[in-house]
């Protein structure tokens, strides 16, 4: 009598084998392998995969784009040479424009100036309260597309909080009051002009930079009522961008030499920029960042002195890179696919199309880590975002 061969498929493997098989794999691959069918979907639920240590870089299409679909790319640092796309996201995700990312949600705006928060890798979506006329009346809308806000979520609760400003507005939302809140307006200062935006939740504290004062503003959301505004040495430091972050000390220079050095400086400058991040012990940071005609990038880094109460300059990020994107440093010690010392730089302003702003800048050696070529090829995008799927709240 033959023995008969029995046809066995992929998707009939037993769940405790799929989950040794889960074990080994990092957390990208643990993303593919859920997709692969519902029984090894059904195999993950509940297993916790080994964190995910790297930012991941996310391309979005440009709109009217053959590549407009509702999906997105993904370029992940430790598989190197490729690129990866998502699952279709939707007609809505296509015509949105990501405002801010934390851990693996982004927060999206569509073309109605609706805003939800949605996780690209497993579809989840959170849709958030729609803007009612008394806090941003109808007139102010259009100025919505040049807007910036900032995002916290927790993975497991899904507690959120979201700060949105546009030119004479500064409201937030967050889990469970179902409405948009106006900060009170003897806090906000007239004209906002806030240009970045970062949250410290073990704090419970949202650092804003406004660009038309030099200033940050710090609030504080310990209450369930609105948020309190606090005082620090950031808050009465001035952060406007300065020639001098790139220039030597004055008082240390020859004047002479100085001039020299400032009219270079001047004859070869495009654009400058301000950004502030925290750390992850908590400290603010101020980043300045410069483009030459040559296309040179310049960035100088700058904390606050607890004794002179001013920003003084440092020279290293140590064990910790730089997500400039989302304001934050990470730890980067013997972490492989992440470059220790080293900003993850994605352009700013209108530049977040320009494949030439993508890149890793090295802070000991001044040098730029270019991203290959696969990253760009693939589309056409508009926006491009550092994020960091797996990050601790």
């Amino acid at each position: 009598m033959g023995v008969s061969k029995m046809k066995l498929s992929w998707s009939e493997l037993c769940s405790d084998l799929l989950r040794c098989v889960y074990e080994r794999l990092s957390f990208a691959d643990i993303i593919r392998a859920k997709s692969v069918c519902s029984s090894w979907h059904s195999a993950s639920r509940g297993f916790l995969p080994k964190r995910n240590q790297n930012p991941w870089l996310i391309l979005f299409p440009s709109n009217g784009s053959h590549d407009s679909n509702g999906t997105c790319l993904f370029f992940v640092p430790e598989d190197k040479d490729k690129v990866y796309k998502t699952r279709d996201l939707g007609v809505d995700f296509a015509r949105s424009r990501c405002l801010a990312t934390y851990g693996s949600w982004l927060l999206m705006m569509d073309n109605l100036w609706n805003l939800n928060v949605l996780n690209p890798l497993t579809g989840e979506r959170i849709d958030l309260p729609a803007l009612t006329e008394p806090v941003v009346p109808e007139r102010f809308r259009p100025m919505l597309k040049s807007s910036l806000a900032c995002l916290w979520i927790d993975k497991k609760t899904k507690d959120y909080l979201v700060v949105w400003t546009m030119e004479h507005f500064l409201v937030f939302t967050k889990r469970g009051i179902n409405t948009w809140r106006g900060f009170s307006s003897k806090y906000v200062g007239g004209t906002t002009g806030y240009v970045q935006m970062v949250y410290d939740h073990k704090a419970q504290k949202l650092y804003a930079y406004r660009l038309c004062y030099g200033d940050i503003k710090i609030w504080c959301f310990c209450g369930d009522d609105e948020p309190q505004e606090v005082f620090e040495a950031e808050s009465a430091c001035l952060t406007g961008f300065s020639y001098r972050d790139f220039l030597p000390d004055r008082w240390r220079t020859n004047g002479f030499d100085f001039e020299k050095e400032a009219g270079l400086f001047t004859a070869e400058y495009v654009n400058g920029w301000i950004n502030i991040a925290l750390t992850v012990s908590g400290q603010v940071l101020k980043v300045s960042t410069v483009v030459q005609r040559s296309k040179r990038w310049l960035f100088r880094i700058h904390k606050i002195s607890h004794v002179t109460k001013k920003w003084k300059e440092i020279e290293s990020l140590g064990e910790e890179a730089l997500i400039l994107d989302m304001g934050i440093t990470v730890v980067a010690k013997d972490i492989p696919g992440i470059k220790r010392n080293s900003i993850y730089f994605s352009g700013v302003g209108d530049g977040r199309a320009d494949p030439d702003n993508f890149f890793v800048f090295d802070l000991a050696t001044q040098n730029i880590q270019r991203l290959p070529q696969c990253v760009f090829s693939p589309i056409h995008f508009s926006d491009a975002r550092w994020f960091f799927p797996g990050l601790r709240n």
